[in-house]
C-alpha cells in the first residue's frame, strides 16, 4: 500500500499508540480530580499546662471512622516522631490526652482513602515548669533564713529569681542558680520586720514558658523583751515575779501596768491561755470589768475595789487573777477581743 492511504494509516496508528501511552496518567489525573478534599481540625483545651499536667486535644475529621496518625515535635527536635494511631468516631470527632514534658507541637494526619484526599492539622501545647518553695515561715529580725525549692522537670542549667511583693508589685529579691538536682537555695537576711510575701520564678527557655511558684508568707518578727511574735495583733504578757502586765501589738510593747497577783495558796497560773469571756461592769472585787482567760477557777484580768493595794510591792493579794486599776483595766478591755493570748511567765 502506498500513496495517501498509507500515510493516513500510519497517522491513525501513531494516534492510537499515543492515546494508549497517555491513558494511565490521564486516568490518574481524572481520579485525583474526583477525590473529595478532607478537612481536619484539632485544638487544645489548655494551651499551657504546668508540668506534669495533661492537655486534652480534640477535633474532627470530615470522614467518619477513619484512622488518624498522631505525631509530635518537641522544642529542639529536628523532625516529627510518630506516637500512635487513633480512630475517629462515627461523627468524625476525636479526643485524646497528652502529657508533654516540654513545649510540643502535635500533628494529627489523615492519609486519605479511595474517595478522599489527605489532610492534617497541628496544635502547640506549651509547658510551664513546676516551681516549688520551702520557705521557713517565721524568723526574727537580725537572723537569716534559707529560701529553698526545686524545679521540675529537671533543669541542669538555669536560675530562679526570688521575688518579693512590695508596694503592689513583685520585685526581684535575688537570682540563684539551679544545682545538678534542679534545686535552688538562697540565704536571706531581711532588713525590716513585718510580713514578707515571696515567690520563686523561672524565666522562659527553649523548652518551656516562664513558671512561678505560689506566694509564701514569711513573718519577720521584731525583737522584744518577751519574744512575742509579730503575727499577733493583741498579746498580753504577765511576769509574775515582777507583778507586771505587758500589752503588745504586732510584737511591739504598747503599755505596761502594775498588777496584783495570786496570794499564797492561790498562785497565778503559768502558761499560755486565751481570753474566752468578757464582762463590763464586773462589780465587787472585779471592779469595772473583767476578761476571763482560764475556765478552771475563773481566773481573769480585772479591775479592783481596793486600788490602794496596787501601790505596794510585792502585791500577792488576789486569788490568782491579775488586778488592775479600773481605768487601766478598761483601757485594756476595749483593745483585747475574745481570743487574745495571755502568756504568764514566772
Amino acid at each position: 500500500m502506498s500513496g495517501p492511504r498509507a500515510r493516513l494509516l500510519l497517522i491513525c496508528v501513531a494516534a492510537l499508540l499515543l492515546a494508549a501511552a497517555l491513558t494511565p496518567a490521564a486516568r490518574a489525573a481524572e481520579g485525583a480530580a474526583q477525590l473529595v478534599p478532607a478537612t481536619l481540625t484539632v485544638s487544645s483545651a489548655s494551651q499551657t499546662v504546668t508540668y506534669p499536667g495533661r492537655a486534652t486535644l480534640s477535633g474532627a475529621v470530615s470522614v467518619a471512622g477513619v484512622p488518624l496518625a498522631l505525631l509530635r515535635q518537641r522544642a529542639g527536635d529536628a523532625g516529627w516522631t510518630p506516637l500512635h494511631t487513633l480512630v475517629a468516631g462515627p461523627d468524625g470527632a476525636f479526643s485524646l490526652r497528652v502529657a508533654p514534658p516540654a513545649n510540643t507541637d502535635y500533628k494529627l494526619a489523615f492519609a486519605g482513602d479511595a474517595g478522599h484526599g489527605a489532610a492534617e492539622a497541628t496544635v502547640t501545647v506549651y509547658v510551664r515548669p513546676h516551681v516549688t518553695t520551702d520557705f521557713r515561715p517565721s524568723l526574727w529580725l537580725g537572723g537569716s533564713v534559707t529560701l529553698r525549692g526545686s524545679v521540675a522537670p529537671a533543669h541542669t542549667e538555669g536560675a530562679v529569681v526570688i521575688e518579693r511583693f512590695v508596694d503592689g508589685a513583685w520585685q526581684a529579691l535575688a537570682t540563684t542558680p539551679l544545682d545538678v538536682a534542679s534545686n535552688y537555695a538562697y540565704r536571706w537576711t531581711p532588713s525590716t520586720f513585718g510580713y514578707a510575701r515571696l515567690r520563686a520564678r523561672m524565666e522562659a527557655d527553649a523548652g518551656h514558658v516562664a513558671g512561678r511558684s505560689a506566694a509564701s508568707r514569711v513573718i519577720v518578727n521584731r525583737p522584744n523583751a518577751h519574744d512575742v511574735p509579730y503575727k499577733f495583733a493583741h498579746y498580753i504578757v504577765i511576769v509574775v515575779r515582777e507583778y507586771r502586765l505587758y500589752y503588745y501589738e504586732h510584737g511591739e510593747m504598747v503599755r505596761a501596768f502594775s498588777v496584783a497577783l495570786g496570794r499564797p495558796g492561790f498562785p497565778t497560773p503559768l502558761g499560755r491561755f486565751h481570753i474566752y469571756g468578757k464582762r463590763r461592769p464586773a462589780g465587787g472585787p472585779l471592779g469595772a470589768c473583767a476578761m476571763f482567760y482560764r475556765p478552771s477557777g475563773g481566773i481573769a484580768i480585772h479591775g479592783t475595789d481596793q486600788p490602794w493595794l496596787l501601790s505596794r510591792f510585792p502585791r500577792p493579794f488576789s486569788h490568782g487573777c491579775a488586778r488592775m486599776h479600773n481605768n487601766q483595766a478598761l483601757w485594756l478591755y476595749y483593745r483585747c477581743p475574745v481570743g487574745t493570748t495571755v502568756h504568764n511567765f514566772r
